[in-house]
């Protein structure tokens, strides 16, 4: 199995807010994925969307992740302020370096 991108580019109404909250969920994702959770990376663009990038080790454990997580309740600090979801993808892994 080859890992998983998940490329998420949202709105979010307070970048600080959503920030404070990005090391619970990560420890939320370690926990539930074990391995299958290898890293995430939190940025905001110019024009103020923020990217989410996840890597996950397989298509099957991202889009379980994809399902699960939102409806998580010890992970609405971070989806709650989630806005306008403009694109949301998963991308198999070609090569890392």
């Amino acid at each position: 199995m080859s890992a998983t991108i998940e490329y998420v580019r949202f709105d979010a109404d307070d970048p600080a807010a959503l920030t404070a909250h990005r090391e619970q969920l990560v420890a939320l994702l370690r926990e539930r994925y074990g391995d299958g959770f290898q890293g995430a990376h939190l940025a905001q663009f110019e024009d103020g969307t923020v990217v989410d990038l996840i890597i996950w080790s397989s298509a099957a454990v991202a889009e379980r992740a994809a399902k699960e997580m939102p409806a998580d309740p010890r992970a609405q600090g971070f989806f709650s302020r989630i806005g306008t979801v403009h694109e949301m993808r998963h991308a198999q892994v070609l090569h890392t370096a």
